[in-house]
């Protein structure tokens, strides 16, 4: 049995004035048309769904059950209507990225802030993770995109640049003196903190042949870009990370000096090649994308491709 939402309006219309005239009015169609239609669809169900005497129409018990649940079908069509018009322009539906710590704490902030603001009906998803995750989590569909340094098997995936920034040492002032840039042969015996060995830090410095992993690798062992500034902060040690992640607010009483010979960790916006990403998801990345540009981040930093 196939029901209509023309036959539902027409039954619950007609149902609500109680008056074939009335309601053949209010729905734009002839008396005797509305009559042939009710009929027709009474016929359908195989039930009679109103009382007809010579001044209204009352409605039998079978439509009187019948009613609530007319309604209800009503409402539910709208609703799915106007979900897949907000889909389709973007104003409703879903959103999922993956992000690395550095970006999602200093760049992605304001945009999100300015996307949610012009599309609240967008629920959206920020998952934390690194490098090799983030990459992982958008091979396998997990997430609609991500941002951070590719690692591993990239074939199927698609990058857009978003900025590279240099590798260097995140100090604190009062503690340490070291030079606007430094040479990994003069590190000597500075407290170094270490990075965790799946991070695009060490990704990208072992990709260089830089030794400065083997520097790191005594020190107080940290796993978030937090802790690696609180622990700067309170003179645990010297933490090696990227212009990006020096670009957090909560770094603005420390000091950061690039290495030389200059290492980049380049981030990059990494989707499916073949996945066709929703209007909502489009949009947002669009957004990151075009907000990437205007980010306020450290001096270091080079915004776009």
């Amino acid at each position: 049995m196939n029901l209509t939402q023309r036959q539902l309006r027409m039954f619950v219309t007609t149902a609500a004035v109680g008056n074939i005239s009335r309601a053949s009015e209010a729905l734009h169609i002839s008396q005797p048309a509305l009559t042939r239609a009710l009929q027709e669809f009474e016929s359908q169900l195989g039930v009679a769904l109103f009382l007809r005497t010579t001044r209204q129409l009352g409605l039998t018990p079978e439509g009187e059950r019948f009613l609530p649940v007319a309604q209800r079908l009503l409402h539910d069509l709208a609703e799915a209507a106007a979900l897949i018009q907000g889909e389709a322009t973007g104003q409703r539906g879903s959103v999922s990225l993956a992000v690395g710590e550095a970006f999602g704490c200093t760049v992605l902030p304001d945009i999100l802030h300015a996307f949610v603001k012009t599309h609240p009906g967008v629920r959206v998803r920020v998952v934390n993770d690194n490098s090799q995750g983030i990459t992982r989590r958008v091979a396998q569909g997990e997430v609609d995109f991500g941002i951070g340094s590719p690692v591993g098997r990239t074939e199927a995936l698609r990058f857009t640049k978003l900025l590279s920034a240099p590798l260097g040492l995140l100090f604190n002032p009062e503690l340490h003196q070291l030079k606007a840039w430094v040479r990994t042969e003069t590190l000597g015996d500075l407290p170094l903190l270490k990075e965790s060995s799946d991070t695009s830090i060490v990704s990208v410095l072992r990709a260089q042949g830089s030794d400065l992993v083997a520097h790191m690798d005594p020190g107080v062992e940290v796993s978030s870009l937090a802790l690696q500034l609180a622990m700067t902060r309170a003179g645990v040690g010297i933490a090696v990370m990227s212009a990006l992640g020096a670009s957090h607010r909560d770094a603005a009483d420390l000091r950061f000096s690039p290495l030389r010979p200059a290492v980049q960790r380049e981030v990059f916006v990494m989707q499916q090649r073949d996945r066709a990403l929703s209007v909502p998801a489009r949009g947002l990345m669009e957004a990151v994308l075009e907000g990437t540009k205007g980010a306020r981040v450290h001096r270091l930093v080079r915004l776009g491709g």
